[in-house]
């Protein structure tokens, strides 16, 4: 088997301060080298300095220099991958696996380098390894767009390579069952779109279901004003002074809640015409005459009970939304239709896609209603009302998750729960649904090197809750097992107002893992450690630590993961959290490394 050129197609082209909480969209993308992570002039001299080499052997020299020169540098993935490429034109196969681990170990997502490490694995015979990492390769190259730059027909042509090639190992591998994601991306249906009856529609036959999901964070993503419970308290007049800039906002209102600017001719008032959240914070909104909604500045936590410039906590310094006296300027970006819209709202539509008519989208229904994650049901509302029976199966609409794979399942939830997800418009100015295709919620990833070093920890796995989804793609319970979102997460819970994570099993949040790990539940002690009642005991407190930033609190990572000290002895605890040392404070990952060695 010829071993597949190791590309770096996947490293090369970056976007720079890519925004948190913010949509992607296909067009429009931008474009940075990758050195641009380097955090010294010295630093980016020397990487630039492994690319030029022609000579292999120089090549892997300079990438391993580079290496021990900058042990803690943002660039140790590419740096490696440079190696193992170099490594791999001089036939020597061991140092190239040794590379190509280590660069996937940082950024799993690179198929061109998981098909080359597949290859030199199977060169031997069947290798488990092997099949695992073309499976991987599969996956990752169904999930992502090519990079910035990168031009359709080479893109085309490359992704057949890929997938040829990886095919190839599993074939050879005598597997039989391919993973869901292997299947090829649905095309379009013909004939007539399928329709959507909107959520009221439902509640008749799924009143308990319907009236749980009302009372969820999922329908008060956007709720106009008089449907909405308020956070914060407008019943008397409030000033907030930023303390970057010094700029003061006024609230007041009452019962019509207004937000004040000063201004070089006095204050400008708008008043609130929606609200976006329920339960960690919430968000306000002003509608103008002619439709277009922008998000003001402040933001109320309910856990730190005050008003903040969020924004400020995400975006990079400097950048417009951060800056609350310009509200009044209507950016667009503090636009909703151009940056929430497609998660905060149904059924989105637009007629064409440019900064100018992004303001103009429309929306069937506020929030996330029922179709958005069980797919149009117009055909099923009127098979059920005319008494007929309604077909059910894995692609069509209305999807029952218990019916469709975890693949599928799991893109319906990444519309909004993959911060890389990119949208682009349907054949009828469609934005986050597609009424053409028997499931409806396959959107591209932008491809993760593009994003700014703010998204990840040095050690690779993802520090903002925005990435949550593609956090939980790179797990073995998803890539290996059956889970999808759903396994954990029910969206219409018994008792929303208590179960505010919609957890599937709120009183006993072990179960979620033990419900396919059933052989830990009769050695629980023995497995973690610890007494089996102690926190340390809990699955999520070593598999899913609280290392991702959230709404002003650290929410569980959903990489779900071994937890591994050598990374944090490289890159030190705040770059690379490790779980145990969450709890054990007083020591260091030496210490992890020794515990975790005995056991």
């Amino acid at each position: 088997m010829k071993p597949w050129p190791i590309l770096v197609l996947l490293f090369a082209p970056m976007l720079s301060a890519q925004e948190m909480d913010t949509a992607n969209f296909s067009s429009g993308r931008t474009r940075a080298t990758l050195a641009d992570r380097a955090e010294s002039a010295a630093e980016r001299r020397d990487f630039l300095e492994i690319e030029k080499a022609r000579d292999p052997l120089e090549r892997r020299r300079r990438a391993g220099d580079f290496v021990a020169r900058y042990p803690r540098s943002w660039l140790l993935a590419a740096a490696w991958q440079l190696s193992a490429a170099a490594s791999l034109e001089l036939k020597d196969y061991d140092r190239a696996l040794a590379g190509g681990r280590a660069s996937l170990r940082l950024l799993p997502e690179n198929a061109p380098l998981l098909i080359a490490v597949a290859q030199i694995e199977a060169a031997g015979g069947p290798a488990p390894q092997a099949l695992r990492d073309a499976e991987d390769a599969l996956l990752w190259v169904s999930v992502f767009a090519p990079p910035a730059g990168i031009k359709a027909r080479e893109w085309a042509r490359t992704r057949r390579e890929l997938e040829a090639a990886a095919r190839l190992i599993v074939a050879r591998s005598g597997a039989r069952n391919l993973p869901p994601w292997a299947a090829a991306v649905p095309a379009p249906a013909k004939g007539d779109p399928l329709r959507y009856a909107g959520s009221d529609a439902c509640k008749d036959c799924h009143r308990a279901a319907y009236d749980s999901w009302r009372q969820t964070g999922m329908s008060a993503m956007l709720r106009p004003l008089r449907d909405a419970a308020l956070l914060a308290d407008f019943s008397r007049e409030t000033e907030f002074t930023d303390p970057a800039s010094g700029a003061t906002v006024r609230t007041g209102g009452g019962g019509e809640p207004y937000f004040e600017f000063a201004g070089p001719a006095g204050w400008k008032r708008f008043r609130v015409a929606y609200v976006i959240g329920s339960k960690w914070q919430q968000a306000y909104a002003a509608r103008l005459a002619d439709g277009r909604i922008y998000v003001f500045p402040l933001q109320y936590s309910a856990i730190q009970k005050r008003w903040l410039n969020y924004w400020a906590t995400l975006d990079p310094p400097g950048s417009v939304r951060t800056q609350i006296a310009r509200f009044p300027e209507l950016s667009p970006a503090t636009s909703y239709q151009r940056n929430c819209a497609v998660c905060h709202t149904s059924q989105l539509r637009l007629r064409r896609l440019d900064e100018t008519s992004l303001q103009d989208a429309a929306f069937r229904e506020p929030g996330v209603d029922c179709e958005m994650c069980h797919g149009p049901g117009g055909s099923h509302v009127s098979a059920m009302r005319a008494g007929r029976q309604d077909a059910a199966d894995g692609d069509t609409p209305p999807f029952q998750f218990a019916r469709i794979d975890s693949w599928k399942g799991t893109m319906v939830c990444g519309q909004c729960h993959r911060q890389s997800a990119m949208r682009d418009l349907g054949p009828r100015g469609e934005m986050n649904y597609s009424p053409g295709r028997p499931y409806f919620s396959w959107l591209l990833s932008q491809p993760l090197a593009e994003f700014g070093t703010r998204a990840f920890y040095k050690d690779g796995r993802f520090r903002e809750t925005t990435f949550i989804g593609e956090a939980f793609m790179r797990s073995a319970c998803f890539r290996r097992g059956a889970a999808q979102c759903a396994s954990c997460h029910v969206p219409h819970p018994a008792d929303p107002a208590r179960n505010r994570n919609s957890l599937r099993f709120p009183a006993d949040p072990d179960r979620m893992c033990l419900q396919c790990h059933t052989a830990l539940i009769p050695r629980i002690a023995r497995h973690t450690h610890h007494p089996a009642d102690s926190p340390g005991s809990r699955c999520a407190a070593c598999h899913m630590p609280p290392i991702m930033n959230s709404l002003l609190f650290r929410a569980a990572s959903h990489q779900i993961e071994i937890p591994a000290a050598d990374l944090t002895e490289r890159f030190g605890q705040e770059a690379s959290p490790n779980a145990c040392l969450l709890c054990h404070k007083d020591r260091d990952a030496a210490w992890v490394t020794q515990a975790l060695r005995h056991w």
